[in-house]
């Protein structure tokens, strides 16, 4: 796929009516559902006959739109006033071979012959016209509508630093149209800056992403800050070795809350949204920015509003996200925390010492109970000399670096010591809300141990302690 590349761009005559016409408010009985950030998109379009409302003069600005109905909105904008060229017998056999009497009727069939003769979407047959557009189809139709029906010349040169989930949109066909969407400052993104390829489109949405296709002042570019997050310490997305596991766990770490079923998608199956996302996401720092030392896990339970599950990460969230961002292969990697172990395993990137015969604990040592007190998976940073473990989770109240009693139960272990050390000197908020930095011995031996091969140790974390791995990362990122 070529990445770069200059685009003839032709604005319809239709623009200049864009730029200085003055638009009345919309009259339908719904009005007061269509959200302030879209109404004046909405407007304008339904002004210029992009969009309409229905017979029963609703708009349903929040109801999902088809691909026929998008492809309508495009057409109607850019290409309402071209006489089509077809003859009948040409245009009737077009329709039958793709069905298109079964779209609306054969209402849509002028728009649908023209569309595939222009080459503006893909071709779907009959009823596939009538499925919930995606937002990646979307992003393809109104590519090929820019640069097949305007005259204006814009430089399209991708930067995929500003789309947060591009390792997923560079395996569809249309990473290239969404690309250049954001290249064009048509879309942003939500407000975690990914483009969420898979979900579908609301008829608001529609408005907006067409409006900013046609009136270049709307557009706007994202930028992105070096470090939004003022992350301490930050890992290098893709980069496959045990240190840039750790440096990467580190990065939530006192910024996210405990939430269980965080991470997971609404279906409980699998990895959700943010746990297939590079980088933190602003709805995990803006709800720990809500809490204090009271907070309480329970408080927000995932069964009652599933909403909460992109409020924070539960243990396997965790663990599932700091994965993601470190193989950086759009593969999911959340699963339930007893499973996560095996899941690895049958992925073919490490082995497991079931935890009756484990000897010693490393560095990137992934640990996961299934024991019925304490289900439960964390990253561990290595033993210290009396036998206690280092290790980063999300465990109530979130995402912190604890350290282990001793096997024999010293609760003044090095471990302990260490983790109150870092987390009071480079998390000092969170610390005074939550100061105990410190977990049981059974951390110590009701954990089975997966242990990478496919992650490089070549810094050589694997031999060195605890103590020597916080130096290196917190002294590396001063």
């Amino acid at each position: 796929m070529n990445m770069n590349k200059n685009k003839k761009i032709i604005l319809p005559v239709l623009i200049g009516a864009f730029c200085t016409s003055v638009f009345a408010g919309t009259s339908f009985k719904d009005d007061s559902n269509i959200q302030d950030y879209s109404r004046q998109y909405v407007e304008m379009l339904v002004n210029e006959g992009g969009i309409q409302g229905y017979t029963d003069n609703t708009f349903r600005p929040q109801g999902t739109v088809t691909r026929a109905e998008f492809l309508s909105m495009c057409y109607n904008s850019f290409y309402k006033d071209v006489k089509s060229t077809t003859d009948e017998n040409e245009y009737s056999k077009i329709v039958e071979e793709n069905g298109f009497d079964k779209v609306w009727n054969g209402a849509a069939n002028d728009m649908l012959v023209n569309s595939l003769k222009i080459g503006l979407s893909k071709q779907y047959i009959g009823d596939e016209w009538n499925k919930p557009i995606t937002r990646a189809e979307s992003a393809h139709i109104l590519y090929s509508s820019i640069t097949k029906l305007s005259s204006e010349n814009l430089e399209y040169k991708a930067d995929t630093s500003i789309i947060n989930d591009w390792n997923i949109i560079s395996q569809s066909e249309y990473a290239e149209d969404i690309s250049a969407l954001f290249s064009w400052g048509i879309v942003q993104g939500d407000a975690n800056g990914n483009f969420d390829p898979d979900n579908t489109l609301t008829r608001e949405d529609s408005a907006i992403l067409i409006c900013k296709a046609l009136k270049p002042e709307l557009r706007e570019v994202r930028t992105v800050e070096k470090d939004p997050f003022n992350t301490v310490v930050k890992g290098e997305r893709g980069v496959k070795s045990i240190k840039n596991l750790i440096k990467t766990a580190f990065e939530p770490v006192g910024k996210v809350m405990y939430i269980y079923g965080g991470g997971w998608n609404e279906a409980d199956d699998g990895a959700g949204i943010e746990a297939l996302t590079l980088g933190l996401s602003q709805s995990w720092l803006d709800f720990t920015a809500k809490q204090n030392a009271d907070y309480n896990y329970s408080d927000y339970d995932y069964e009652v509003n599933k909403s909460l599950i992109h409020d924070g990460l539960d243990c396997s969230g965790y663990v599932g996200w700091a994965i993601y961002n470190v193989m950086n292969d759009g593969r999911g990697y959340v699963t339930n925390s007893y499973k996560m172990d095996d899941m690895l395993k049958d992925m073919g990137l490490g082995t497991i010492t079931d935890k009756s015969k484990i000897t010693e604990h490393k560095a990137g040592d992934i640990m996961a109970s299934n024991c019925d007190d304490c289900k439960h998976v964390f990253i561990c940073l290595g033993q210290c000399d009396d036998g206690s473990i280092v290790l980063l989770h999300s465990s109530p109240p979130g995402v912190q670096l604890t350290g282990t009693y001793t096997p024999d139960g010293n609760k003044n272990s090095q471990a302990i010591q260490l983790a109150s050390e870092y987390m009071k000197k480079y998390y000092p908020d969170w610390y005074a809300k939550f100061p105990d930095s410190s977990r049981n011995a059974s951390y110590l031996t009701h954990y089975d141990q997966f242990r990478w091969t496919a992650l490089s140790d070549e810094e050589g974390y694997r031999n060195m302690t605890p103590k020597e791995i916080l130096e290196d990362i917190f002294t590396e990122n001063q």
